[in-house]
C-alpha cells in the first residue's frame, strides 16, 4: 500500500464533508458514487493493515491513516453501506491491540475503540435532529425564516384587501406588524420586509395607515449604526425608493443623516479627498433620493444651505455642497427614465433655470474658446436675472452686446447659492485666467461673482488686482529657473491681509503655477508658503493633494495633462514625503495613539502610486 494512494483519498473524503459536522448533500452524492470504489480500496487497505507486525509500523508506513478513517466514520453514505461499513470496522480493529508497546499505539488503541463505537452505535444527542428533521444549531434561522415569510404573507394580505371596502376584520393592522418586526430591523435577512413596511407605511399614510413610531425610531436607530464608524463607508441596507419612504415618515431621521454628513466631512475626516467624499455621499443614498423624491430633495438642500449660512461660508462646507450637486447632478443623468420630469424645476426657482442650465455643463473636453464664451454668458445671465426691467429671451441672453456693461455685477443670494454650486466652472476660470496670454474679462467676471456678489463697487479693484497676479504668473510660465521673489513681488503687491476673496483666488492661481509652470516644482516650498500662508504641515499638505488630485485624478478627460514631465513628478513626491515625514513626527511627539491610516496618509499613497506610474 502506496502513502500518496491513501492521500488522494484523503483529499476525496475531505471535500465530502468535515468530521463532526453535516455532510452537505451534494457531499453525499459524491459518496454514494465512489462507494463502490471505496469499498475496494479499503479491502486492500486492510490486507495491508495486517501484513505489518504492530500499528506502530502502520503509523509510520501511513501516517494520514487516521484522518483518513475518522473522516469515513463520519459519513452517513459510508456507514449506511453495511458491506464498506464492515470492512471499516476491520480496519479500525487492526489498530487496537491489547498489549501497546508505544505511546502512539496507545493513543491509536484508545482512538480506534472510540471511533468503533461511534460506528455501531450512532453519534449521540442527536434526538432532537430525528425528531425535528433538522439540527439544533438551525432551529433559529428555520424559525426566523418562517416568521419572515409569515409577516409578509400578513402585509400582502394586508394591502391587497385595501381596496375592499366591505373587507372583512383583518387580524394585523399596519401599525401592529411593524410593531412585530421590532426585534427583526436590525437583522440583515430582514432588510426585504423592513422596505415592504416602509413603502406600504409611505401608501398608507392617505388612509390614516401608520406604521409603530418605535418602527420608524428601529429603522433609524439601525441606519445610524451604520454611521459610528467615521472612517467607514458601507451603504446602506435599505433600496433608495425605501429610504425615501422613511425620510417622507419621519422627517428628523432626514436632517439627523444629512447633518451627520455634514459633521462627518467637517469635523471628523477634513481632510477627505473629493473621490472619498462621493463615496461616502453615496453610501447615503442622499443623491438618488433626493432625485426620486422631490420633497427629500427641498429638505436636503435647505438644510445644507443653512449649515453653509451659519457657518459664515465655510469652505469645507462650501465644498460639501459643490461635491454633492455633482452626486446629484450624476444620478439625474443616471434615472432620468425613473425620476420626475420636474426634478430642476422643482429644485430651483424658475428664474434661476437659465442660469442653472448653463452652469449644468462640465467644461471637460470643451476648448478654451467655448470655455471663455460659455463664462461670458453665465455672467450675462446672472446679470439678467437680476435687473427686474431687463425683460430678455433666452436667445437674447446669449448675444453679445445685449444687457450694457457694467463695472460690477449685483449677485442675489439665490443666485449666488445655484453659482457656488457647481464647483467646476470655479476651477475652469481660474485655470483659463492662468493660462491665457490676457486674462479672459468673463472669468475675472465670474470669480467676483463668486466671491464678492452684492458688492459690486469692490468687483472692479477685484478683477484688477487679480488679473495683474494672472498676467505676472502667465509670463513666468515658460522660465526654467523662476525666482521666488518675483512671485512674492506680484502677491505682495495685489493680497491685502482684510480680503479673504483676493487670498482665495491668488492662492488657487499659484497652486496652479506649481503644476503648470516650467520650473515652478524648483520652488514647490515658497509657492505652498505664499498659497497657504501658514507652516501647518497638515495645511499645505491638503492643499497640494488637493490641487494634484484635480488636475490629474479628477479629470474627466481621456487627455494627458500637459503640465506632466519626469523632473516635475520627481520634485512633486519629494515634496509630499517631505510634508508627510514632518507630519508623522508631528502626531508621533503629539497623538502617539493616532491611526496611521488617516485621510491624509491614503491620499498620500494614492496620488504617489499615481504619479509614479504615469507614463
Amino acid at each position: 500500500m502506496d502513502s500518496a494512494e491513501l492521500d488522494l483519498w484523503l483529499d476525496r473524503a475531505k471535500s465530502w464533508g468535515e468530521p463532526g459536522g453535516v455532510v452537505s448533500t451534494e457531499g453525499l452524492r459524491t459518496t454514494c458514487r465512489c462507494l463502490g470504489e471505496l469499498e475496494t480500496f479499503l479491502r486492500g487497505l486492510h490486507v495491508a493493515m495486517t501484513t505489518w507486525d504492530r500499528p506502530a509500523a502502520i503509523m509510520r508506513h501511513l501516517p494520514n491513516i487516521g484522518q483518513f478513517l475518522g473522516r469515513l466514520c463520519h459519513n452517513p453514505a459510508v456507514l449506511a453501506c453495511g458491506d464498506t461499513c464492515s470492512i471499516l470496522q476491520s480496519c479500525l480493529t487492526v489498530l487496537c491491540t491489547d498489549s501497546p508497546q508505544e505511546d502512539i499505539e496507545r493513543r491509536a488503541a484508545n482512538w480506534a475503540q472510540k471511533m468503533l463505537r461511534h460506528v455501531i452505535t450512532g453519534p449521540s444527542g442527536n434526538g432532537v435532529s430525528k425528531t425535528m428533521g433538522y439540527l439544533p444549531s438551525d432551529q433559529n434561522k428555520l424559525a426566523l425564516e418562517k416568521l419572515l415569510h409569515a409577516l409578509s404573507e400578513d402585509l400582502d394580505q394586508l394591502q391587497q384587501d385595501r381596496g375592499i371596502k366591505a373587507r372583512p376584520a383583518q387580524p394585523c393592522t399596519l401599525h401592529q406588524l411593524s410593531e412585530l418586526c421590532l426585534p427583526l430591523v436590525s437583522m440583515p435577512t430582514a432588510s426585504l420586509l423592513v422596505e415592504k413596511l416602509l413603502l406600504a407605511g409611505l401608501e398608507g399614510k392617505t388612509r390614516g395607515e401608520e406604521l409603530s413610531v418605535l418602527f420608524l425610531q428601529s429603522v433609524v436607530s439601525a441606519q445610524q449604526q451604520l454611521y459610528s464608524n467615521k472612517l467607514v463607508t458601507d451603504d446602506v441596507s435599505l433600496s433608495p425608493h425605501a429610504l425615501c419612504a422613511l425620510w417622507t415618515l419621519n422627517s428628523p431621521s432626514l436632517e439627523q443623516d444629512v447633518l451627520d454628513m455634514v459633521e462627518t466631512v467637517t469635523l471628523h475626516r477634513p481632510y477627505i479627498s473629493t473621490e472619498d467624499m462621493k463615496t461616502l455621499i453615496h453610501s447615503r443614498g442622499l443623491p438618488t433620493a433626493c432625485v426620486l423624491q422631490p420633497t427629500v430633495n427641498n429638505v436636503t438642500r435647505q438644510i445644507l444651505r443653512h449649515v453653509l449660512e451659519h457657518s459664515a461660508g465655510s469652505p469645507s462646507v462650501l465644498n460639501l455642497l459643490r461635491v454633492f450637486n455633482e452626486c446629484f447632478i450624476l444620478e439625474l443623468c443616471k434615472l432620468q427614465g425613473q425620476a420626475p420630469t420636474s426634478v430642476l424645476h422643482l429644485t430651483y426657482n424658475m428664474q434661476q433655470l437659465p442660469l442653472v442650465h448653463l452652469l449644468i455643463l462640465h467644461p471637460a473636453g470643451l476648448s478654451k474658446a467655448t470655455c471663455q464664451e460659455h463664462l461670458k454668458n453665465i455672467c450675462r445671465t446672472i446679470q439678467t436675472v437680476q435687473s427686474p426691467g431687463c425683460q430678455l429671451t433666452w436667445t437674447q441672453v446669449t448675444q453679445a452686446g445685449v444687457c450694457p456693461k457694467a463695472p460690477g455685477i449685483s449677485c442675489g443670494p439665490e443666485s449666488w447659492y445655484v453659482l457656488v454650486q457647481f464647483g467646476w466652472w470655479y476651477s475652469e476660470a481660474c485655470r483659463l485666467l492662468l493660462l491665457s496670454p490676457v486674462p479672459p474679462h468673463s472669468c475675472l467676471q465670474y470669480l467676483a461673482c463668486c466671491h464678492l456678489p452684492q458688492s459690486p463697487e469692490q468687483q472692479q479693484a477685484f478683477m484688477t488686482c487679480i488679473q495683474d497676479v494672472a498676467s505676472t504668473l502667465h509670463g513666468l510660465l515658460p522660465k526654467i529657473h523662476p525666482k521666488s521673489h518675483d512671485l512674492l513681488y506680484a502677491v505682495s503687491a495685489n493680497q491685502q491681509l482684510d480680503s479673504p476673496a483676493r487670498r482665495a483666488v491668488i492662492g488657487q492661481l499659484l497652486m496652479l503655477f506649481l503644476l503648470h509652470s516650467v520650473g515652478g516644482y524648483g520652488i514647490a516650498d515658497d509657492i505652498l508658503d505664499m498659497a497657504v500662508g501658514d507652516q501647518d504641515a497638515e495645511r499645505r499638505l491638503a492643499v497640494l493633494l488637493d490641487t494634484i488630485e484635480e488636475n490629474l485624478v479628477g479629470k474627466k478627460t481621456g487627455e494627458n495633462p500637459s503640465w506632466v514631465c519626469k523632473n516635475k513628478i520627481t520634485a512633486m513626491l519629494q515634496v509630499i514625503n517631505g510634508l508627510q515625514l514632518s507630519l508623522q513626527e508631528l502626531h508621533a511627539l503629539k497623538e502617539p495613539n493616532r491611526p496611521k491610516e488617516d485621510d491624509l496618509n491614503c491620499r498620500c499613497e494614492k496620488v504617489k502610486q499615481l504619479m509614479q506610474n504615469f507614463p
